[in-house]
Order: C-alpha cells, then structure tokens, then sequence
C-alpha cells in the first residue's frame, strides 16, 4: 500500500467520523431545540460507525491475513489492538462516571449498576449498552480482534474450520434459516457472536483479499459513486421509497469508498481538503468517543444562555459543530496520542507495520 493510499484511507476514516458527529448533532438538537438539523434527525445511522467496521475488517487483513493459519504469537498482535481501544476509553468512562452519581437524572438508571460498571470497562455487551453510550460498538470490535488472533494463532485447517463455520452461523442469523436463526436469538451473547455486525468485518476482509490482485485507474469515479450511495441510502431512509432500510446496505458504497482509496496512484499530489481529512482520521477514535460529551456540555450551555433564542437553532447547530471538531482534535493531542504513545513505549510494543491506527 503507497503512502498516497493510506492517507486516502485516513481521509475517509475522518469524513465517516464526521457524518457520526453531524448526525447525533442533529439528533441533540432535536432533542435540545425541537429542530432537525439538515432534516437528518429522523434518518439513523449515518452509515459512518459501519463504514468502520468494513474498514477494520479490510485494514487487519490487509496487514496480518498472510499471517492466518501461521501459529504466530498473538499477544504482540493483540497488545496494539487493545491499546488502541481500553486505556482512552476507560479515561473516558471515568470521566463520565461520577455524573450519573451526582446527577442521576442525566441517566437512564443502569448507570450507577455494580455489574454494568463492570461489563462496560471490560466492553462486555449488554442489552441496554455501556455507560458511555457511544461505544457499543466497541464491543464488536474487540470481538473481531479476538476471533482474528484465533485465526493468526491456530495451523492452516483449524482457522478454515474456525471461519467457515463463523461465517455460516452469522449467515444463517442474518438469513433468518429456521431453527438455527431462532436458537441464536433466543441467547443474547449467541446473538452477539453471531450479529449481522460482523458480517461488515468480514466483507472488509474479503474485500482486501480481492484488492490485493485488482486496482482501477478509475478511483476517483469510485469514490464519488460510493459516496453518492451512502446519500442514496440516506434519503431512502428518511423518505422511505423502498422498504428495506438494513444498515448492512452501507457495505455496498463502502466498498466502492474504499476500492477507489486503495487505488489511488502514488505519484500524484493529494488535494488539500484529502490531507486536510485525514488529519481529522487520525482523531476519528477520539471523535467517536468525546463528540457527544462536547455537543451536550454545548447545547445545554446555549439553551442556558439564550444563545440560541438570538442566533437561531441552525447557526447555533453550525457554530457546534465548528467547535466540536477541534475540541475533539484537542482531546486527541493532548490525551489519546500521548496515552497510547506512552504506553507502548512502557510496555515495548512497535506500531503496526500499517503505519495508520486500526481502531
């Protein structure tokens, strides 16, 4: 992969990281204003938190699946993984925290639960997800990083076991096949080792394996066309011209996102706005994680102020959003680098070869 490549892929980690912030703006302000930013409140997932997951997917395969089937040793693997995930997000569950215990009523009341103070640092699902509401998906995550280093750990015919039958369990979830389909819903962890969710890891996974042969001269198209169906999808969800309204349909404009991006020729200048993005794809963790903390401490200082009774719900909603961005950035430089760095250094672990986190 060529420099040029990996930072497009950066470029796209930070534009799906911002359509997260832009939709739960509008969700916020919507509940804070009673007004649909941009008519998007009403639509759901932006399709950014599962454009990350086929990201993942096609990022760890793209570094470690010639790896699979190798008995390698996992914890070096596994170590960076985690580090990338636990530590950032247990600073920010502690910050969290207290609030719930001071001020219950910014809860739901599960908060304060011995055992879903548990379950949410260890990343453990939980039906009604973990205190920090904004990482239920990290629990995928790990998940997905665990089943891989069962894949890199175990000989050649074990990981094709292992997959195969991952693969047809989460298919026949997926497919509602009688009885099997049942079985696994009537057990909510079965239903989380088998969720329609990782279906995105592994379409990530295969869709490296493929673009490791097959790279189009045509990848600007590419990424136009893949982010025209992400604005398809959206304005289907919200007017409702077809019935089927899966999340899983992201993973068709995704894949167009990002065989563009993995195509990118090395011998070309980047625009700006590409590097520009990419810069905020470094942070994209940190955004997923904080974003809604800054948009509630914001809004509800707005609504205290009167700030929006004298600028109006949009420009309140714009200037937010303008604020967010760096704080987030912010947050990044002075917490999540310096925390991972640190840690690695403590515990003498290499970046990965990919040279981009993988989170």
């Amino acid at each position: 992969m060529n420099n040029n490549q990996k930072i497009t892929l950066q470029a796209s980690r930070g534009a799906a990281a911002f359509f997260v912030l832009l939709f739960h703006t509008s969700a916020m302000s919507f509940k804070y204003y009673q007004y649909d930013l941009l008519g998007i409140s009403s639509i759901g997932r932006s399709g950014g938190v599962d454009f990350f997951f086929l990201l993942t997917g096609f990022l760890l395969f793209r570094t470690y699946g010639h790896k699979i089937g190798t008995q390698m040793p996992v914890l070096p693997y596994l170590t960076k993984r985690l580090i990338r995930i636990y530590p950032f997000y247990w600073l920010i569950t502690l910050v969290v925290l207290p609030v719930y215990f001071f001020v219950p009523s910014f809860g739901y009341g599960f908060e304060t639960d011995k055992d879903t103070i548990i379950k949410s640092f260890l990343l453990l699902p939980q039906a009604h997800g973990p205190i920090l509401p904004v990482a239920w998906s990290l629990s995928y995550f790990v998940l997905f990083y665990l089943a891989f280093s069962l894949l890199l750990s175990v000989g050649k015919k074990p990981a094709v076991i292992f997959a195969s039958i991952w693969i047809a369990l989460t298919l026949c979830h997926f497919l509602r096949v009688p009885l099997i389909s049942a079985d696994i819903d009537r057990h909510f962890y079965l239903n989380f080792l088998f969720s329609d969710v990782n279906l995105e890891f592994m379409a990530g996974c295969l869709l490296a394996k493929w673009a490791e042969q097959h790279r189009s001269k045509h990848y600007k198209w590419l990424i136009a066309i893949g982010m025209f169906g992400f604005l398809l999808i959206w304005i289907n969800n919200k007017y409702q011209f077809a019935p089927f309204h899966s999340y899983l349909l992201y993973v068709i404009p995704a894949i167009f996102v990002l065989l563009g991006a993995s195509s990118v020729p090395e011998r070309i200048q980047l625009p700006r706005w590409v590097l520009s993005l990419s810069k905020l794809g470094d942070a994209s963790y940190t955004i997923l994680l904080t974003h809604l903390i800054f948009i509630s401490i914001l809004m509800k200082l707005s609504v205290a102020t009167h700030l929006v009774d004298y600028l109006g719900p949009l420009l309140t909603n714009v200037i937010i959003v303008i604020c967010v961005v760096p704080l987030c950035q912010m947050a990044y430089r002075l917490a999540e680098k310096p925390l991972v760095a640190g840690l690695r250094d403590v515990i003498k672990v290499s970046p990965s070869r990919s040279s981009k986190p993988v989170s």
